[in-house]
């Protein structure tokens, strides 16, 4: 049996999710002002007491890294890491663009990076381009509120209630299973995948 905790608050909502065997229960909070600080712990520990589970239990905690808000990459990744390290736990690190594009089924995903930069995603990379170098994209194009208005024919996941948190219990169960080394999943290992944009310098 698996017990698997997956949490993100690097997107425009926060998504908890845990499994307990064959049993998947998740929660999304929604926040206009992203405080993700204020309410993490206590809806783990909510959704925790709701299913009678103790997280010493768990077998191992995933987190998305990123790219999204800074905030709330390092909110999620904090909580995670200190779980990980106080339970002794494996810690699994995904990014927003594979969890995204799995969740929407969509073969591309595009979001804003300010500085009229964007980052672009499929199922394999993720990269960071400026806005006159996005290319002409065939096939089922994701992106968040601020790309959309650049494209036609896009889905924009902000304006949906897609349940990513068990997309993340999904894709981290099968990152987990076919490793070939667990030491990736050493919490002390996992960092942020904020991909910022180059710094700006006076000529």
């Amino acid at each position: 049996m698996t017990n698997i905790l997956a949490i993100c608050s690097a997107l425009n909502n926060t998504y908890i999710a845990l499994q307990t065997g064959d049993k998947k229960v998740s929660k999304i909070i929604k926040s206009d002002e992203n405080y993700h600080s204020l309410y993490l712990i206590k809806e783990i520990k909510n959704i925790c007491s709701d299913n009678n589970f103790k997280l010493k239990n768990l077998n191992f905690i995933a987190t998305n890294l990123g790219p999204g808000s800074f905030t709330g990459i390092r909110v999620s990744l904090t909580v995670a890491k200190v779980m990980a390290g106080e339970l002794k736990l494996p810690l699994v690190g995904l990014n927003s663009a594979e969890i995204l594009l799995k969740a929407y089924n969509c073969d591309y995903l595009i979001m804003d990076a300010r500085r009229d930069m964007y980052y672009l995603a499929d199922k394999n990379m993720i990269e960071l381009i400026y806005k006159d170098k996005i290319p002409v994209l065939k096939g089922k194009i994701l992106t968040d509120k601020r790309s959309f208005d650049i494209l036609e024919n896009v889905i924009c996941y902000e304006e949906n209630d897609k349940d990513l948190g068990n997309t993340m219990l999904e894709l981290a169960l099968d990152r987990y299973n076919n490793s070939n080394t667990k030491e990736e999943f050493n919490y002390m290992n996992i960092n942020a995948n904020y991909i910022q944009t180059p710094p700006v310098f006076a000529n």
